[in-house]
């Protein structure tokens, strides 16, 4: 069982507050973002990890899901970890939800 730590950044190891609610016009999300650029979202439940990571890029797209869905995988990092929204604590295995990060690397986001 990995052992739990307070909710940390994985790019800048910044610790960060929990995930709030976002209205971004259509989309509604729940997460947040590091001062280094990076943003992360949560999944309740940790069984819609796809959607999840979708919403993460159009977030980190400015809610673009054009941009979003044409972005090569060298242009970002991303990471997910096991979430306990009550501790605002991450790595517990067996918690309920699941974060997903993400931080652009570089301007190069669409083109291959």
């Amino acid at each position: 069982m990995a052992r739990a730590r307070p909710l940390q950044c994985p790019f800048c190891d910044n610790y960060l507050a929990g995930p709030v609610d976002i209205n971004m016009g259509t989309m509604d999300i729940t997460g947040g973002i590091c001062i280094c650029g990076a943003i992360y979202v949560l999944d309740r439940t940790a069984h819609n990890l796809g959607e999840i990571f979708m919403d993460a890029l159009t977030f980190v797209c400015r809610g673009n899901i054009d941009k979003a869905l044409s972005m090569n995988p060298e242009a970002y990092e991303s990471a997910d970890y096991d979430y306990d929204i009550h501790s605002n604590m991450i790595g517990r295995t067996g918690s309920a939800g699941k974060l997903v990060f993400v931080r652009l690397i570089s301007d190069k986001n669409t083109e291959g």
